[in-house]
């Protein structure tokens, strides 16, 4: 495993220069000349550039987002009477009022107007190798006809229809059906248990629910009817349940009007649902709904946002088009879940953009670490995004990989910061120092992304430019104002945004609350960062800031420091209550595989973090345990290293996808 000394973030502790800002990459003629960003500033006159664009667009949103809506091309069927109105406040901004629209002619039928019907649309591959291609027409007909079968169950314009499912075209092909005639769709993660399923049908009021009979990750055969009829026990508001079949047909299913059990849904099967007469593309206002996906909270049920066919297509097909200058010959391929925000991102914003999407079914390391190779190699994959965890997973194992294939062209990232040693494995390494990494940073709740990089701009290791295009973001402090140059404070935004959730489902306070009670007039996202020069840093979330003796660190530049340790895998740095400190720095280390971390080396580390970051900053602990706590998509969830420590209510743990860990870490806890 390559490694050198983590650098550090300045932060409010060390004012000067930071280490990190000397540039890695420079941008190429194929972005700053050929590029989507080029093209537009062209269009429009805009001679500075990005970081002109960037600060017409956020001192004038309506400017902006009225021609990107246009470049991106979405069809309006009734033109907007004005681009937003926010008399209303920040919190209930309006965008595009009184126009018509629906996502689905802007992503599909438009191409086959277009003469672009054949071009593949969707790649797929299974872990087992199987795998596939539909065109934009082979999208529009299937959708088309599960929309009419849809209809045949008696969906209605706003009635959610829940998904269930491992990526794959049904799950690409129901966000597109349920969409084409106005019903709204409730992506489910795939490694959800019942009761996670449960809460989040019954808050939606779920009508149908698509499930995948099983899905395999790492050659494991995972029963997914079984836990979805298990869930549907305690959700009685669901009426119809649809499974895609097992190729080898060993369950024989019931079907509509066969007799189920009366505490039981109608069951069909996903081909019966798409044998149907094709739907018509229903117009809808700018303002409806198509997406209900729940993030989760530390605490209470989860939070269902709300995004709709006028703003998050315009959201995401601003960023896909200009953060990463998708174009029509490009493969997208995301490691993600349809359960989480970058699969809807990414379906929708690829084919705005008229290219194709690959998804992949299964673990990403199986049979072993070099199947994303393969799938980048095989797929011819341009456009390729991830977790920073994915990176520190990859990087640890003696690959003897080239780097990617040459035609890939843009690297992406988000979910949490990074480290230094894993950005520049992921740059240099994994993408031969040849493509820009695309930093975003958003969520569910933003139905997009605040900040990212952009490709005609030199990047440093870790950096964003900055703002996303047409989004006024702002860096304050406790008490409001700006910190200094180098100084965290917290990612605030000080005017809507279109691709802003449209409030929470059935859950108005609580959105007012969450998101504007701390700082009204500002949407609070929670995010620490701070700017060097023109560039932007994250440092990781609020809930897991760490305050020892009133001075302030994310953990990020923490566990930057921990993991320059040749013994140390991965770290998690924690804040615990002291009665004299207020906190005292924790660090959670996993050893690299056949090393121990003993008295000795746990011992080094607290002097390497101190050497690091200042001696006010040396561990109160450090923890050796065999695993973190994350989710599928590689999150550490740190709040529940925090609650083994303090005995607090460790909240929502529905995607938590390694439970057993956390039995290991209380032993380590008590065992050191």
């Amino acid at each position: 495993m390559h490694r050198r000394r983590a650098g550090h973030r300045r932060t409010d502790r060390e004012p000067g220069r930071d280490p990190m800002s000397a540039y890695v990459w420079h941008p190429t003629p194929e972005f700053t000349e050929h590029g989507n960003i080029a093209a537009f500033c062209r269009s429009h006159g805009v001679a500075g550039g990005y970081r002109e664009l960037q600060a017409r667009s956020a001192a004038d949103p309506e400017w902006f987002w009225d021609r990107a809506a246009a470049d991106i091309g979405i069809v309006w069927h009734t033109r907007p009477t004005r681009v937003c109105e926010d008399t209303g406040g920040i919190a209930f901004t309006r965008w595009f009022p009184g126009g018509r629209t629906n996502l689905v002619d802007s992503c599909l039928d438009r191409h086959l107007r277009q003469g672009s019907g054949p071009a593949p649309a969707l790649r797929w591959e299974r872990e087992d190798g199987t795998g596939g291609v539909l065109t934009y027409d082979d999208v529009a007909a299937l959708s088309a006809r599960v929309a009419g079968g849809l209809l045949g169950l008696g969906v209605r314009e706003g009635d959610r229809v829940a998904g269930y499912l491992p990526p794959g075209p049904e799950a690409f092909v129901l966000l597109f059906a349920c969409a084409r005639i106005g019903a709204v769709l409730v992506p489910l993660f795939s490694g959800f248990g019942a009761e996670a399923i449960a809460i989040r049908l019954v808050d939606a009021g779920a009508r149908v629910l698509v499930t995948a009979a099983a899905t395999t990750r790492h050659g494991r055969r995972h029963d997914m009817e079984t836990v979805a009829r298990t869930a549907l026990r305690k959700a009685r508001c669901v009426r119809h349940l649809v499974v895609v079949s097992e190729e080898s047909g060993s369950r024989v299913l019931q079907e509509p009007g066969s007799g189920p059990a009366p505490t039981e849904p109608a069951t069909t099967t996903w081909h019966r649902l798409a044998d149907t007469e094709p739907a018509a593309t229903v117009s809808r206002p700018a303002q409806a709904p198509f997406l209900l996906l729940h993030t989760s909270g530390t605490t209470g049920r989860p939070k269902g946002a709300i995004h709709t066919h006028g703003g998050f297509p315009v959201q995401v097909g601003s960023e896909t088009r200009y953060n990463l200058d998708l174009r029509p010959d490009d493969v997208a391929f995301w490691v993600t879940d349809p359960g989480w925000i970058m699969f809807p991102l990414v379906a929708v914003g690829a084919t705005l953009a008229g290219a194709c999407v690959l998804a992949y079914e299964g673990a990403i390391d199986h049979p072993d670490a070099t199947r994303l190779w393969r799938l980048l190699d095989e797929h011819r994959v341009t456009v390729f995004g991830s977790s920073p965890s994915l990176s520190r997973m990859l990087m640890g194992r003696d690959l003897k990989q080239p780097a990617a294939p040459p035609w890939l062209r843009v690297l992406a990232s988000t979910g949490e910061p990074w480290t230094e040693d894993a950005w520049r494995w992921y740059f240099a390494d994994f993408g031969g120092k040849r493509c820009p990494v695309i930093n975003i940073c958003g969520g569910t709740e933003v139905g997009g992304s605040l900040l990212a990089s952009a490709p005609t701009l030199p990047q440093s290791p870790c950096s964003f430019s900055g703002p996303c295009l047409g989004i006024d973001a702002a860096i304050e402090d406790d008490d409001g104002a700006e910190p200094p140059e180098g100084r965290i404070g917290e990612l605030v935004v000080r005017r809507s945004w279109p691709g802003m959730t449209r409030g929470l489902w059935r859950a108005r306070e609580r959105f007012v609350h969450t998101y504007f009670g701390s700082r009204p007039g500002r949407w609070s996202h929670g995010d620490l960062v701070s700017r060097t020069g023109e560039e932007w840093f994250v440092h990781g979330r609020l809930d897991d800031v760490i305050k020892v003796a009133g001075k302030r660190l994310g953990p990020a530049e923490v566990e930057d420091a921990v993991v320059g340790d040749p013994d140390v895998a991965e770290t998690a740095a924690v804040g615990i209550p002291h009665p004299v400190k207020g906190q005292a720095l924790w660090c959670f280390v996993v050893p690299e595989a056949g090393r121990t971390l003993g008295p000795p080396e746990l011992e080094r580390i607290r002097g390497r973090v101190a050497d690091a970051l200042g001696p006010a900053f040396r561990p109160g602990r450090v923890i050796a345990v065999p695993e973190l706590p994350r989710t599928r998509n590689g999150k550490v969830m740190r709040r529940l290293v925090r609650s083994l420590v303090t005995g607090e209510t460790p909240g929502d743990l529905s995607t938590l996808v390694n439970p057993a860990c956390l039995d290991a870490i209380r032993t380590a806890l008590h065992g050191q």
